[in-house]
């Protein structure tokens, strides 16, 4: 059995108590943890004991945190495991505090790409969208579903008619720039070719 000695708030997270056994500084625990296990100074506890109460402190501070993270940054399961390990959490908590997430629906990758897609698509084309979600640990499959019906050309021909305002568009030099821009938003070579043709035959019909 130890002895707690001193249980005192964290200097600049009082929802966060100090805790020490036996004079020794053992580790830190949620507020209301401590209370809910009648926690105090003279305390005497058991190794076992104290650990399990440690696993739930961590458990709700993690989930805490995903929390308070995901409503400043949407985020992907990947996304959020990463912060996790970032801040501290052993796998275990991680992986349950994942689960929690899409349980109770705060952690949804497949509505992460549908909206990544609406927000995002009116300056990006397919390519770019898929590679940016992918980066982000999306799956094929629900980047496959975010992108069904997304036609890219309207919005590449938007970008390519305020590009190409004032330039000569039988200009191979400027095409060549006005193609690279596309690209670089993630159009494939066909949106480009259609672009050009759509574009010098608005000039021709101007």
């Amino acid at each position: 059995m130890s002895e707690i000695t001193r249980l005192e708030p964290k200097p600049k997270n009082p929802d966060r108590l100090n805790l020490h056994l036996d004079g020794k500084y053992y580790c830190s625990i949620d507020a209301l943890v401590a209370a809910k296990h009648t926690l105090y100074v003279g305390k005497e506890i058991d190794g076992a004991a104290l650990d399990k109460i440690i696993w739930e402190s961590d458990r709700q501070r993690a989930f805490d945190k995903a929390l308070d993270y995901l409503s400043r940054y949407p985020s992907t399961v990947k996304g959020v495991t990463g912060k996790l390990y970032d801040w501290g959490f052993g796998r275990a908590v991680v992986e349950l505090t994942i689960e929690k997430l899409q349980k109770y629906g705060y952690l949804d990758d497949a509505e992460y790409a549908r909206v990544y897609v609406s927000v995002n698509g009116r300056a990006k084309g397919e390519r770019r969208l898929a590679a940016e979600l992918k980066s982000k640990g999306v799956s094929a499959e629900h980047i496959a579903a975010a992108l069904d019906g997304f036609d890219g050309f309207d919005k590449a021909l938007e970008l390519a008619r305020r590009h190409s305002r004032g330039k000569d568009l039988y200009d191979q030099g400027y095409l060549a720039k006005l193609g690279n821009y596309l690209l670089y938003r993630g159009y494939g070579w066909e949106d480009v070719s259609r672009c050009v043709a759509a574009l010098k035959k608005e000039r021709e019909d101007e």
